[in-house]
């Protein structure tokens, strides 16, 4: 990888589309994302075995969304507050659209308000449904089948 590929997040965009379906535009005011893909483990080690053994399961899609308070954009309370799936779109940047992921998801929401501050909102998310990254990686490809 060229040290060009490397990119900073001021460009980084998170889209939602509360009614679970395929319109996403983006949330105002958020300007941080972050999200984990981390697999489910299980021990299988067994007697004799050199040391701890493991087989990998699913992927346990989960992150966080942060930003401020914007009376005009109330989708992260809204879904939070509902009963439907948000579908979520998260870019590292504008600038390259064609890289993100993406599916449905339950979030909650949080508001912090101080007398010597702005006021943030914060947003955990869990995948309510299947999750992908666009472009498709070979692995992945390699996963499904």
């Amino acid at each position: 990888m060229a040290a060009t590929d490397r990119i900073h997040g001021y460009k980084g965009d998170v889209k939602a589309d509360k009614t679970g379906g395929a319109t996403a535009v983006s949330l105002a005011s958020v300007n941080a994302w972050s999200a984990s893909f981390a697999t489910q483990k299980t021990n299988v080690t067994c007697f004799n075995d050199p040391n701890l053994v493991y087989v990998q399961g699913l992927p346990d899609i989960k992150g966080s969304l942060a930003g401020y308070w914007d009376k005009t954009d109330r989708t992260v309370f809204e879904v939070a507050f509902g009963f439907v799936a948000a579908m979520l779109e998260l870019y590292p940047s504008s600038l390259d659209p064609t890289y993100y992921w993406n599916g449905l998801a339950w979030l909650d929401a949080a508001i912090d308000v101080k007398v010597d501050g702005a006021v943030t909102i914060k947003s955990d998310f869990v995948a309510a449904g299947p999750w992908e990254m666009l472009p498709a990686p070979t692995v992945l490809a390699r996963r499904a089948a």
